[in-house]
């Protein structure tokens, strides 16, 4: 018998609309007239929930009143705006198909599981368990197993991504079964595509961005200004990974290790086509061209960055008040990111280190202008107050000067 969906979808919003009803009412004076108190409901995107004609909403509305706003739950959303990633963009799906097939290996074969950690074992790994990349949160979950895929060995050198590559192999060219044989040939091929590598260290530093916003979203305690706040951040931190390596990332460390490769390998005479490896396994592809990239990237950041230093001149600041409060912002802000490693380490509060450099320039602009850069700096670092409310700023920059 054919089944009338409108005619369920129609009793599917009456029914959770009347176990809305009953739960409030279960709670008594807790809640007192709680249709009265409404001002907003969240759900999922689907019609059932949202539809403007009929959907939970809807009712809610006709009983509350039309000022009631509906907002479709805003993790759900950025889970669905990465699944449409993913089935649009051709390298993150290679990257996702990749994932899937070493989680089902392992997760289906618990021989194939005792064999890779033998590896591990014989390698000196401390083999994880591979994550799979399925799941109502996608988003973590991938996330979860790229970290896994890429997490180093004790050594610095192999690691996880030694281990499954070594078991691939050996899976490619021993295993009776066709259909394992081939997962093992492609997972493998992918591992020593550099460029490939190079994608999923990139594709963890963005997603470690994004996961962190999807988390933040889901706490109760979250409210909207510190939600669009995240937001803002996120889109402009994403946007120039886009034009440069994250400073101190994933994909930031692998060039790095590419470069110094390179060096020694030219050092040593090695010839005109050096070998380049991750985690012990040789990289095929177009790899010398990572290693080149990553020479521009970080030779144009180091010159950007002695520029942005020009931030503490006085000399060049503007002179009404409201034009320097936001001078040098961003070159600010590109200094804290770019020695991140450094700052963070050393716990540094970058965001304290922001507001400081407000108050220190007003403070300069009505009270020291005229004094040298030798004795204003030596004022600010050395003497009280000044050393102590403008610390993290001095501390982090001016004693480079």
């Amino acid at each position: 018998m054919k089944r009338n969906r409108p005619i369920e979808s129609f009793f599917m919003k009456k029914r959770i609309y009347a176990a809305t009803k009953k739960a409030f009412a279960t709670l008594g004076d807790q809640c007192g007239d709680w249709l009265e108190k409404t001002v907003a409901l969240g759900a999922d995107g689907a019609a059932v929930n949202l539809g403007s004609k009929g959907g939970v909403i809807a009712l809610l509305q006709k009983d509350a009143g039309d000022f009631i706003i509906p907002f479709h739950c805003m993790p759900h959303r950025l889970e669905l705006a990465m699944l449409s990633v993913q089935k649009d963009n051709a390298m993150i799906r290679q990257v996702y198909d990749m994932l899937h097939l070493v989680w089902k290996t392992y997760h289906f074969s618990p021989k194939s599981m005792r064999e890779l950690k033998a590896i591990g074992e014989d390698l000196g790994v401390d083999v994880l368990v591979p994550g799979g990349v399925k799941g109502t949160r996608w988003l973590p979950h991938v996330s979860r197993a790229l970290e896994t895929f890429l997490k180093p060995g004790q050594n610095g050198h192999q690691g996880q991504f030694t281990a499954v590559h070594c078991h691939m192999d050996h899976l490619a060219g021993s295993s009776a079964n066709a259909d394992v044989a081939g997962r093992a040939t492609k997972v493998k091929k992918s591992i020593e595509d550099g460029t490939f590598v190079a994608f999923c260290h990139f594709l963890t530093d963005v997603f470690a961005g994004i996961t962190k916003f999807s988390l933040l979203l889901q706490k109760n305690e979250t409210i909207l200004p510190q939600a669009v706040c995240a937001l803002g951040n996120l889109l402009v931190t994403t946007e120039v990974m886009a034009a440069r390596p994250k400073p101190g990332g994933r994909l930031s460390q692998f060039l790095a290790d590419l470069r110094l490769q390179k060096r020694q390998q030219d050092e040593q005479g090695h010839g005109e086509m050096p070998i380049y490896k991750f985690q012990t396994v040789t990289l095929k592809g177009e790899v010398s061209k990572l290693a080149e990239d990553g020479e521009d990237y970080a030779k144009s950041a180091t010159a950007k960055a002695v520029k942005c230093f020009n931030i503490f001149n006085y000399d060049s600041w503007p002179e009404d008040q409201e034009e320097l409060v936001d001078h040098g912002a961003d070159d600010l802000a590109f200094l804290l990111d770019h020695f991140s490693p450094v700052l963070t380490r050393n716990g540094v509060n970058t965001e304290l280190a922001k507001e400081e450099f407000v108050d220190l320039k007003l403070l300069i602009t009505r009270m020291f202008k005229d004094k040298t850069y030798l004795s204003l700096w030596e004022l600010m670092l050395t003497r009280e107050p000044y050393c102590s409310e403008y610390k993290v700023l001095l501390f982090s920059f001016l004693c480079q000067l």
